[in-house]
């Protein structure tokens, strides 16, 4: 909790930085005295890039009323981003080393997830009688597809640390908006015999439970599905922390392509209720060109 609130405060600090930077006193046009400064040009482009996700949770597997499912702990998987940025230079043009770079972003994180769980008892049709069931031990296995699409605003600080090399680094907030969010999950046997299946609802307490949580047997009984549908809960921002190192390769005075690195760090949870926080590994490139 420290550490999350201290990179709150680092956030914070980091957009008085920006803001102040940004702002400059306007020259009296009117007094022919007053030497007008030349506007900085500011650079536009589309960007593209990986994200490989990572999702940090604490996820009930599902409501045990026993507690024996273990609960998910982490899970990732492979996404994009693609949207436009602009930047901002700082300072004299020819010899800028920092900037303001600004983006607008569909980003795409979603994860896989699974827990394998102990041998548990379970039913299989004896293979002498068509109407007897008969207990036996077979191992168990909980799954989760995630899917968390964002829209996102980020704004970072850029600056370039060696004079005349165009090696940078950024760092700043970004301000994703979930767009899409959905988990399919499920409760299947993986072990031998092949035969084994769960046992659906008996009791009307146990057909109404099912009902009531939407669960179903499918895939030949083998599987339970848990869910399917958007994920509870979910909260409206997803607030980040973006820390990255670029290098511009310049092809011509009015365009130049930026390969880079992030790293991105959650501050926000997925979820109200739920340790669930996501993070990702970014590599992209931006192609920006002087308006």
């Amino acid at each position: 909790m420290k550490v999350r609130l201290l990179t709150g405060t680092i956030i914070v600090f980091l957009l008085f930085l920006i803001i102040t930077a940004c702002t400059t006193v306007q020259p009296d046009i009117d007094n022919p005295l007053v030497p007008v400064e030349k506007s900085k040009p500011i650079y536009v482009g589309p960007v593209i890039g990986y994200n490989k996700t990572m999702h940090t949770v604490d996820l009930l597997t599902f409501e045990d009323p026993t507690q024996l499912c273990k609960p998910f702990e982490s899970g990732g998987s492979n996404g994009f981003y693609a949207g436009i940025s602009f930047e901002y230079l700082l300072g004299d043009v020819k010899a800028s080393q920092s900037s303001i770079i600004g983006r607008i972003l569909f980003n795409s994180m979603p994860a896989f997830m699974e827990r394998e769980q102990d041998d548990y008892p379970t039913l299989v049709r004896d293979p002498f009688c068509e109407t007897c069931l008969i207990p036996i031990r077979t191992s168990t296995k909980h799954e989760a597809e995630v899917t968390y699409n964002l829209l996102t605003a980020e704004v970072c600080y850029k600056l370039n640390p060696i004079p005349k090399v165009p090696l940078g680094i950024t760092i700043g907030p970004t301000f994703d908006f979930p767009i899409s969010t959905k988990i399919y999950q499920t409760y299947k046997l993986i072990g031998d015999p092949l035969n084994a299946q769960f046992r659906g609802p008996i009791t009307q307490e146990e057909i109404d439970l099912w009902i009531s949580k939407g669960w179903k047997l499918i895939e030949n009984d083998r599987t339970i599905l848990i869910q399917d549908g958007p994920i509870k809960e979910a909260n409206p921002l997803r607030l980040g922390l973006k820390v990255g190192i670029q290098y511009e390769i310049i092809t011509g005075t009015q365009m130049y392509i930026v390969p880079a690195v992030y790293y991105n760090l959650g501050i926000l949870k997925v979820t109200s209720k739920d340790d669930w926080w996501v993070n990702a590994i970014q590599i992209g490139v931006d192609v920006r060109w002087a308006l």
